[in-house]
Formats: structure tokens, sequence, C-alpha cells
């Protein structure tokens, strides 16, 4: 008769003062050298101890001190910059949002000033104030094409554009930076006024910032899409077809579609701020406003 005898293997502890991840780290590493561990957590307290068998201690040693000053957690992928930038980085703050707070005091102020009274703001007033006139602008007030970028019809008109501005303005500053976002809100305003001067309305009066809103827009797509093109990591990238299609239906839902609108100083800004966004964004920092 055969009898079989189990052999009683005798556990040392080799470390008593480690938190429950790290047991758990030295004691996996260990399993994955061919070594048994046991870890359990040290009566009247947070700590947790590690013990091994006899014979493998002076083995499971070093394996030890190397899971423990090693990081063995592989991080996790940093996700794909969006068109309102990190999708781990909070979209809105107020350090952020502080040049758009700007542009909005301003606006706000002028339209103030053209407004005052009870009385309704003619047409005339709002030419005084520096409205695009196209027979003016023709000749040679071109100045025009920027200050109407700061005045408003009315107070909806004002109230629409500036909450536009100030959802779509703080992600972007926070990206590249408030004088950049000034400069680039500027910058398509006018050029979206350009744009309608040159194919709209010959006998309209215009003015609003839509044409800069619809250039902050754009330029969060080209900043996102001058992002993903410079990332090294290929889990940083998504196709550019993604990020304009994300681009098209936030442009339909801020400007919609309903007749009387200048779409053509909408899609200039919009263009505009898509080509401007993406120079701004070749080495922009994410990270702070």
């Amino acid at each position: 008769m055969w009898h079989a005898f189990a052999m009683i293997k005798t556990m040392v502890m080799v470390h008593a003062d480690l938190t429950r991840e790290q047991a758990r780290r030295a004691a996996l590493s260990l399993l994955a050298m061919g070594m048994e561990a046991e870890i359990e957590p040290v009566a009247g307290g947070p700590a947790w101890r590690l013990s091994v068998t006899e014979d493998e201690v002076a083995s499971a040693l070093p394996v030890v001190r190397d899971a423990l000053t090693t990081d063995i957690i592989e991080r996790a992928p940093r996700p794909a910059p969006g068109l309102l930038g990190s999708a781990n980085a909070r979209i809105w703050t107020l350090e952020a949002a502080a040049s758009s707070l700007a542009i909005v005091v301003v606006c706000a102020a002028i339209h103030a000033w053209v407004h005052a009274g009870p009385a309704e703001t003619s047409r005339s007033a709002m030419l005084a104030a520096g409205a695009v006139a196209p027979w003016l602008v023709n000749q040679g007030e071109w100045w025009r094409l920027v200050s109407a970028v700061f005045l408003h019809f009315d107070l909806k008109h004002l109230i629409g554009n500036m909450s536009a501005l100030l959802f779509l303005g703080a992600p972007l500053a926070a990206q590249i930076g408030h004088l950049k976002t000034i400069v680039l809100f500027v910058a398509t305003g006018v050029a979206g006024n350009v744009v309608s001067h040159l194919l709209g309305n010959e006998a309209a009066v215009k003015a609003g910032a839509s044409g800069g809103v619809c250039g902050l827009l754009g330029a969060l797509a080209g900043v996102a899409l001058a992002t993903m093109a410079s990332a090294a990591d290929a889990r940083e990238r998504r196709p550019a077809w993604q990020t304009l299609g994300a681009l098209a239906a936030l442009f339909g839902m801020i400007v919609g579609v309903e007749p009387g609108r200048d779409h053509y100083a909408h899609v200039g800004g919009l263009l505009a701020g898509v080509v401007l966004g993406r120079a701004f964004g070749v080495g922009a920092n994410r990270s702070e406003p």
C-alpha cells in the first residue's frame, strides 16, 4: 500500500507594512515568476503583510522589491480630442471663459449705448453706429466690416449670440489661449462680413457677432483636426469626417436654417475658423487657457 504524504511548506513573512494594492501587486509578480505567495491584513491596522515559502525567500526578495518600485499598472489611453476639447477635461470653467466674458461685456456696452432710450432703434442709428451697408462699403467705408461684428439689432439678437459665444469660447480658449481666441473671433467675424458683402443682399443693413461665433465653432474643429494630425499615438486619432460631422451638427443646432439669417456670414466665419483654428492648434497647450 502506498501512502501520500503532503509536504507542509513553511511560509515566511517578507514584508509587513504594505498597502492592500502594494501587497496584491507584489503577490501577482511572485505568482507570475512561479513562486507561492500569501497576503493578509495586519491585525489592528490598515497594513498588509506578504509571505512566501521558506525556500523561496532569497529569490522572492528582488521580485518584491522591483514590484514595489516599478509602476506596473498601465495608464489608460488618453482620449482623442473632441470638438469641445479633451474628453477628460472640464469643458467650461470661469477661468477659460475670461476672454469670452470680455467680448460679451464690450458687445453689451455697445448695445446699451446704441439702443439707449425707450424708442426703437432706427436703421439710420445702426448705420451711424457702424453697421454694414453694402453701398457705403463700396464707397470705401471698409471699417464697417469690423465695427458691425460688435453691433446687434435688438436684445434677443444680442443674447442669442452672446450665449453661443460663452458656450464655444471657453473650451477654445482652454486650448489656444485668450489672446488667440479674441483675435480669432474678430478675424472670423470680419471674414464672415466680407463673404456676406461679396455674395449677399446688396440692399440689406447687416450687423451681428454671428460670423465670429461660427468662427469659434469652426476653430474648435480646426484645433481638433490639428491635434489629431500631429498626435504620435494612433489612439489619439480619429477620421477627420467624424470631427467635421460633429461640426456640421453643432452648426445646425446653433445657427439654424431660418429664412432672413445671414448665412453667407455664418458659413464664411465657420470656414475661416476651421483654417485659423487648425493653424493656431498646431502645438497649442490644451491644458491651460
